[in-house]
Formats: structure tokens, C-alpha cells, sequence
């Protein structure tokens, strides 16, 4: 039987049109190592063979293994928050509805399940990595800090809303693990009451 990890990671990067990697398509695989296995897992050695190039191309795009840890921190910090927070503030006209997408996030299937595999890789790094902790407490904060923003706009009180965004945000963190995406009226009904 196949390992699911093994399966949802197997997506390689494509050439850029030169022939070329770019240093996106290098993050890009860094970051799914990560997530399947780990900061250990993030090896040049083990990309180049994986995107099927020399290490040279890697050196080429960065200086070190240091310079790509930097990068990945930067484009997960950017993809898993900012331009979602974009993404939410641009296409969604209530805050009741954009805290209700945020919500469901864990819940969108194989996306979903690759996103939490990569942060929880991050969270594990950080115990160890200042660098990566640093960056998982600023995630950390832009998240509550939104989702408080929107509880407020959505008419909670500011007296409650810092709690009740720290209980929105646990369950965001853990309802694609405990609640299957197909429970829509448990999932309706914890929605209600995060947002009451």
C-alpha cells in the first residue's frame, strides 16, 4: 500500500521555460520535503535528485542550504497567511463569511491536508530553530490579529474578541484533523457557535 504523504508530495516542479529551475521551483520542492519529511528531509543532495538536476543549479539560486531555509520561511509566511488574508479581504464582502472560509480551511481536502503537513513541519523546526519560530509567533500573531478584526467587525465586543479568535484559531488548527469535510451540520454547528 502506498504511503499517503508519498502520494500527496510526489508533484514535481517544473522547468522554468529556459530549461532552467528557478529558484521558485527549488522552494517550491524544498517546501515539500519539508512537509513529508521534515527540516531534516531538506537536503540539496536530496532535491537536485528529486527535480532531477545537478546541485549546481541549486547554487546558482542560492548561496547555501541557510539562504533556502530563509526562502521557504518567506514564501510559506506569504502563501499561508498574507495572500490568504488578501485573497479573503478582496473576494469576500462579510466578515461573518470570510471568518466562516477561514474556518472550513483545514477542510478542503488535499490542499488542506499538504498545508497542515508543511506547517506542522514548521512547528517541529521551530522547537529547535529561532529563525523558524520567529516566524511561526509573527504567523501566529497576523492570524489572531485578523480573525479578532473580523469578530470585531462582525459585532463582538473587543472585551471577548481576543479570547474567541484564540478559540477560532485552535479549531481552525485541528478541525481537519477531528471532523470529516463531509459532516457538514457538525461543521455548520461549530461554526455557529464560534461565531455567535
Amino acid at each position: 500500500m502506498l504511503d499517503q504523504r508519498t502520494v500527496r508530495n510526489s508533484n514535481k516542479p517544473t522547468k522554468a521555460d529556459t530549461g532552467r529551475l528557478d529558484a521558485d521551483a527549488w522552494t517550491d520542492a524544498a517546501l515539500a520535503e519539508l512537509g513529508a519529511h521534515g527540516i531534516d528531509g531538506v537536503r540539496i543532495e536530496v532535491l537536485a535528485k528529486r527535480l532531477n538536476v545537478t546541485k549546481g543549479s541549486f547554487y546558482y539560486h542560492f548561496k547555501d542550504r541557510d539562504a533556502l531555509l530563509e526562502t521557504m520561511l518567506t514564501r510559506w509566511r506569504r502563501r499561508a497567511t498574507l495572500a490568504l488574508i488578501e485573497r479573503l479581504d478582496n473576494g469576500v464582502a462579510s466578515p461573518e463569511e470570510r471568518l466562516r472560509q477561514l474556518l472550513r480551511l483545514p477542510l478542503k481536502g488535499q490542499t488542506a491536508a499538504l498545508a497542515a503537513d508543511t506547517e506542522l513541519a514548521i512547528r517541529l523546526w521551530g522547537r529547535g530553530d529561532e529563525r523558524a519560530r520567529i516566524a511561526l509567533e509573527e504567523v501566529d500573531e497576523l492570524r489572531l490579529q485578523y480573525i479578532e478584526k473580523l469578530l470585531v467587525q462582525a459585532g463582538v465586543t473587543e472585551e471577548i474578541a481576543h479570547a474567541r479568535a484564540i478559540l477560532a484559531y485552535s479549531y481552525q488548527r485541528v478541525a481537519g484533523t477531528l471532523i470529516s469535510s463531509d459532516a457538514t451540520d457538525l461543521i455548520q454547528q461549530c461554526e455557529d457557535i464560534l461565531l455567535a
